[in-house]
């Protein structure tokens, strides 16, 4: 019960951050469950779950916002990178796996802090292609499946809305894809963490819709400055826990 009560409140604290930028809960629910001693097996399934189910709720509320040819170009990508990294999972020992996905994340914030073209384009279809393929594997390897797709995106300078409603699309498709072959070909056991699993959807649930009031109260530039200084932290701190 106390692993439960720790994993609830990781990832209200997650969630929080999550709902503003629309991407940052599994990169700082990650090294906070680290920290409180939960495993990786278990941390990876919960992130999926609770971006799933919260993602769901983000993509319905901001649906008028969504480039659904970019999220399916986007997802359907994932799947590839996504089967790929189960076999990682099933090879590699975890703790080769968190260090290099710290680093990638770092690099994806330093990268976002260059300054913008100005006249930014939409992403190319084989950008976009190639960017999923990556999330896909990050996403089934370490539940860190949000800073590839962040940099794409970002580069682009969406509107807030628009950059968390096509988020919320991607995770929605790549959590599903994820889970289902993490379940289908490794030794991931949802049931058995199923009271781990409902309340921190619970928490997530409620902290999510915080934490996206504070997101329609950002202007564009405080959120660009807010998702990089998120992504090189969460970064350093999954090096530093790994």
């Amino acid at each position: 019960m106390t692993m439960v009560v720790a994993a609830m409140l990781c990832m209200g604290v997650a969630s929080i951050i999550g709902g503003a930028t629309g991407f940052g809960t599994s990169l700082i629910a990650t090294p906070l469950m680290l920290i409180a001693g939960i495993g990786v097996p278990e941390i990876v399934v919960v992130n999926l779950i609770v971006g799933l189910v919260t993602r769901v709720a983000v993509a319905y509320q901001l649906r008028a916002h969504i480039d659904w040819l970019r999220v399916a170009l986007i997802g359907g990508a994932s799947l590839p990178g996504a089967w790929l990294g189960v076999f990682t999972v099933n090879m590699l020992p975890e703790q080769y796996l968190k260090p290099a996905a710290g680093v990638i994340t770092m690099l994806c914030g330093l990268v976002m802090a260059l300054p913008l073209a100005k006249d930014p384009k939409p992403p190319s279809r084989a950008a976009n292609v190639m960017v999923g393929s990556i999330g896909g594997y990050l996403s089934t390897t370490t539940s860190l499946n949000g800073p590839p797709v962040v940099l794409l995106l970002s580069r682009a300078k969406l509107p807030p809305m628009s950059f968390i409603a096509d988020l919320a699309g991607y995770f929605v498709v790549t959590n599903t894809l994820s889970l289902a072959l993490l379940w289908g070909y490794t030794d991931v056991q949802p049931v058995a963490m199923l009271p781990m699993i409902l309340g921190c959807i619970a928490s997530g649930m409620l902290f999510n819709w915080v934490g996206m009031s504070i997101a329609k109260r950002l202007s564009v530039r405080t959120f660009r400055s807010a998702t990089v200084v998120l992504v090189v932290i969460a970064g350093a701190l999954t090096i530093a826990t790994a």
